[in-house]
């Protein structure tokens, strides 16, 4: 059986495991020890660095969730996965970033990621039954469009309420990434070009267009669980670093 030549989801995903890796030891172990220094981080070249190469992760993560929304056997389990190591995760992230065991007011990416899998499933399915009522395909596309709209909106909305990881600007990448599925050159640019709401670092992000153009549909051999557990582990353990080795 001849192999679909490309790069699969596997590999995209331990691109971006790896890059979020290098991100979250310069915001956390980098970061506090040019704080110990009395140093400004931010015109530090290591910092930023590191700091530029993990913007490549989230538009991959993205990318996956939209993918993964379309393809997994479950989704009530998926969100569930989702929401499960968000709370899991949530005291690491916040040992990590903050050096405090509770941080209410920064919520994980997790979270971040299942309220975009909420808001394109409640997309999916409104736009589904607009379809089974409205035969006219110029006014199914307009309402449709305004329906997308505002669901997005929404979902946005809580994410800042939540003060999840990229807040409303985090939801709304992954929306313009649902809508944007069927149009795979312009979906992840304007992905890319959306985070850049957050901060003028994510113009690093588009780096992530280039392996997934090559992306050749294929899940690749991983296991199912390896990428939420890292979460939490790797946090905790920068975490504890930033917490108690560097004082």
């Amino acid at each position: 059986m001849e192999t679909k030549k490309g790069i699969s989801g596997a590999i995209l995903k331990w691109l971006a495991i790896v890059t979020m890796l290098i991100d979250h030891i310069g915001a956390s172990i980098v970061k506090y020890q040019y704080l110990a220094d009395h140093i400004d981080y931010m015109e530090e070249l290591p910092y930023n660095i590191l700091r530029n190469i993990g913007r490549i992760a989230f538009p991959i993560f993205i990318f996956l969730l939209v993918e993964g929304y379309q393809h997994t056997k479950s989704r009530k389990n998926y969100l569930i996965r989702l929401l499960i190591f968000g709370i899991i995760s949530e005291i690491p992230f916040d040992m990590a970033f903050k050096t405090k065991f509770f941080y209410w007011k920064y919520q994980n990416v997790f979270f971040t990621l299942a309220l975009g899998f909420i808001a394109i499933w409640i997309m999916d399915e409104l736009n589904k039954k607009s379809s089974r009522i409205i035969k006219n395909t110029a006014k199914l596309k307009l309402y449709n469009i305004f329906l997308d709209l505002g669901v997005t909106l929404v979902f946005c909305l809580l994410a800042e309420f939540l003060e999840t990881d990229y807040h409303s600007v985090g939801v709304l990448a992954i929306c313009a990434a649902w809508m944007l599925k069927d149009l795979r050159y312009l979906q992840m640019p304007v992905c890319c070009l959306v985070l850049l709401l957050s901060s003028p670092r994510e113009w690093y992000a588009l780096i992530a267009c280039i392996p997934i153009l090559f992306y050749n549909g294929k899940r690749g051999k991983q296991h199912k669980y390896l990428s939420y557990f890292f979460y939490p582990v790797h946090l905790l353990i920068l975490g504890y670093i930033s917490m108690f080795v560097m004082k």
